[in-house]
């Protein structure tokens, strides 16, 4: 049986709702994003954890998703202003000290160095999410705009907008990369899943999954990555699984979990050392 969770501390800075936490990869550092307009750094020191970095000027209006790259030197994150920031830092030798590299608009704050990157005028209205794949090449982005934008980084280490796939019909909500395939993975209002893959030249729909009756609010995939699973206004969490081990193989629901939430499911994650599910909606509990 594991072992039971125990709150370690409670993290106070943010003036407004907190929207998205993000660990750093190396597991020290944690990012934030509100919709006080800010993108806040965290990292212990001693029993404590504290706040290293603020950022102030990232957005206008509600930061919703912020997202480490895999290789950890950048943070990308997702307002409502439409705009998608790209943040670059790079790791120096001291864990509690980041580095700066000048690129275009540079910012400096204490403690924590780091330099914009680029400021990109995306999507039409607000950007729900971002997400980076595992090998860090791709960025996804998706929005009220009903569309999901993916870039890539180029070698010049500038993003570049690769590819506009309009597949929903309603907001997209979530956007979730396969651990190590180039598979992406979104949910939407219009209560479906979308699954793209890359053919070399463009993105495709691998397959469209409808069997939610509502919202689908989230979606996270297991360490494997032959399972996923996702969690809906309908109040429920579905199970999905591959036929076989091949990349164009369709996926079904293997399982319905259903009578444990009263209220939507807004959030569900795979602990991916673990056959452990953990999902929090509207009933304010995990």
């Amino acid at each position: 049986m594991p072992g039971k969770l125990q709150k370690v501390c409670t993290l106070n800075g943010h003036k407004s709702i907190v929207w998205c936490v993000a660990w750093h990869p190396n597991g020290k550092i944690l990012a934030s994003s509100s919709a006080d307009c800010t993108v806040r750094l965290w990292a212990q020191e001693g029993n404590d954890w504290v706040c290293k970095s603020v950022f102030e000027d990232v957005h206008q209006r509600t930061v919703r998703s912020v997202a480490f790259s895999p290789c950890g030197r950048y943070l990308a994150a997702a307002g409502f202003d439409s705009l998608t920031t790209s943040i670059i830092c790079i790791l120096g030798s001291d864990l509690n000290k980041f580095k700066s590299v000048c690129i275009q608009h540079v910012l400096f704050a204490l403690s924590f160095e780091f330099t914009y990157l680029a400021k990109f005028d995306a999507h039409g209205n607000e950007v729900k999410c971002c997400a980076w794949s595992s090998c860090g090449r791709f960025l996804a982005t998706c929005g009220r705009d009903k569309d999901v934008w993916i870039w890539e980084m180029d070698e010049e280490e500038e993003l570049q907008l690769l590819h506009v796939i309009s597949k929903h019909s309603q907001d997209v909500k979530r956007v979730q990369w396969h651990p190590y395939e180039e598979i992406l993975a979104s949910t939407s209002y219009d209560n479906s899943i979308q699954l793209y893959e890359f053919d070399a030249e463009k993105w495709n729909v691998q397959q469209s999954l409808e069997e939610h009756t509502s919202t689908v609010w989230s979606l996270s995939f297991n360490g494997s990555g032959n399972y996923f699973c996702t969690c809906s206004d309908d109040r429920t969490v579905k199970i999905w699984k591959r036929n076989s081990e091949e990349k164009t193989a369709k996926w079904h629901c293997v399982c319905t979990l259903n009578g444990y939430h009263e209220r939507p499911i807004f959030d569900i994650d795979w602990f991916v050392q673990n056959r452990i599910l953990f999902c929090t909606g509207a009933q304010s509990w995990i």
